[in-house]
């Protein structure tokens, strides 16, 4: 797997409350965005990135498999991401119980590990995580917003949502309730598979056509990175922007 990220402020943002980490070596990706509005997002995408690093670079997965009983290695490693987000949520927490000036923040947050030529992927709120593959591109996480649940409903339509004035409103995160419910999947690669992980300030400004084009049509991740940065402030720009592509062989 190769992979590569880049985090940029954007064209209207003073303060960049995106973060992101890599741990090749491990196979471990990191993305969260600090929510905007919020007191202090930048502190608490740090935090949850720190936490989730923490919590699962003790563990070795390539030498030392989770303890599990035959067959359910799977779900081990799903609550290994379970629990990393479970910890940061408690961090955020923490830090804004212990500060008046950090009280209210939030961060979403996506997590994905491969292993056993599976990537396991957490999340919670409204960063994404798509797959390119066989030149179609598929959103693998959903969204939790308020305007996700009306498309859920047939409240709306997906055009719709992309214009709702409450299409940034979140149903979850990390840091706004004592216990957090993440969502985790896994997804079995292919070879060529490509793995899109970004905060909003790309989809905001960048079509999912578009994402595909590029995606599809760089052999390496770092330049497809840096032109869907580059799209998303020619675009507008108009929050942080943070892509991390993962190449599958």
């Amino acid at each position: 797997m190769r992979a590569a990220g880049i985090t940029d402020v954007g064209r209207v943002r003073s303060i960049n409350q995106d973060c992101f980490h890599l741990i090749e070596d491990k196979s471990i990706y990191i993305v969260a965005d600090g929510m905007g509005g919020h007191a202090a997002g930048d502190q608490a995408s740090r935090i949850a990135v720190k936490t989730i690093t923490d919590t699962l670079s003790i563990y070795d997965l390539a030498n030392e498999p989770p303890d599990a009983e035959e067959g359910t290695d799977a779900m081990s490693v799903e609550e290994l991401i379970r629990f990393s987000l479970q910890e940061a949520n408690e961090q955020i927490l923490l830090a804004s119980l212990s500060n008046q000036h950090l009280q209210g923040m939030g961060t979403t947050a996506i997590v994905a590990m491969e292993y056993r030529n599976q990537l396991y992927i957490g999340h919670i709120g409204d960063s994404r995580t798509y797959l390119v593959r066989d030149q179609q591109i598929q959103q693998l996480t959903e969204d939790h917003s308020v305007v996700q649940q009306l498309v859920k409903a047939g409240a709306i339509s997906q055009e719709e949502a992309q214009v709702h004035p409450y299409k940034n409103v979140i149903t979850r995160c990390l840091g706004m309730q004592a216990s957090v419910e993440p969502d985790v999947m896994a997804l079995d690669l292919l070879p060529g598979d490509r793995v899109l992980m970004c905060s909003d300030g790309l989809t905001n400004m960048v079509t999912n056509e578009q994402i595909l084009e590029v995606v599809s049509g760089s052999t390496e991740p770092h330049p497809a990175c840096e032109t869907l940065i580059a799209m998303a402030n020619e675009q507008g720009g108009t929050d942080n922007i943070t892509v991390v592509l993962l190449y599958n062989e």
